[in-house]
């Protein structure tokens, strides 16, 4: 059988902008609201390796995108 090929989030991350970039339209813009639940999962993740929503707040700022933790609060509720 053979084995299928995986590729990173890196790498389609840069795909998706390229493929948008070669049809000719604007780079995807999102709300806060809308990056909390695309990035749920990894948001999960960290939680559960104890970080708190000030710390994950924290960490989006350093990628210059503005999100707070009641916002985290709101659109990433804890898992039980």
């Amino acid at each position: 059988m053979a084995i299928e090929n995986t590729y990173t989030s890196a790498q389609v991350a840069v795909a998706a902008q390229e493929l948008r970039q070669a049809a000719g339209t604007e780079e995807a813009r999102f709300t806060p609201s809308q990056v909390i639940a695309m990035l749920h999962n990894e948001i999960r993740m960290l939680r559960e390796r104890g970080f708190t929503d000030k710390q994950i707040a924290d960490l989006f700022t350093g990628f210059d995108i503005g999100v707070t933790t009641e916002q985290i609060a709101q659109h990433a509720p804890p898992t039980l």
